[in-house]
């Protein structure tokens, strides 16, 4: 078993932050092709450059996931529920965004 003082990961907490970085490097990677960050306050921290916005995403990130696991060792079931619910509605909204992006592509 898995331990991150000396509690289990969570397949939920795995995902969402897997789709964290995933998100991260595939937002550098259209940043890199010439595309633009289309959240406003990303944006703004974009304009400091790609280090401090790497760094405001990964903060961005890791405060609501350890919100979510200190709520776990206060009401697990609630934590775990919110964690999966974070991970569908981020989920939904990175590929939303993937579709809409890939319409604007040229054929």
């Amino acid at each position: 078993m898995t331990t991150i003082l000396n509690q289990r990961i969570h397949l939920s907490t795995a995902l969402l932050v897997i789709l964290g970085i995933v998100d991260l490097l595939s937002t550098i990677a259209w940043l890199n092709l010439g595309g633009a960050e289309g959240n406003p306050l990303f944006r703004q921290f974009l304009a400091h450059g790609i280090p401090t916005f790497t760094l405001a995403k990964i903060a961005f990130m890791a405060g609501p996931i350890a919100i979510l696991e200190y709520a776990r060792t206060k009401s697990p079931h609630s934590a775990e529920a919110g964690t999966w619910i974070a991970f569908i509605a981020y989920f939904g909204l990175w590929g939303s965004q993937l579709y809409r992006l890939g319409q604007t592509l040229p054929t």
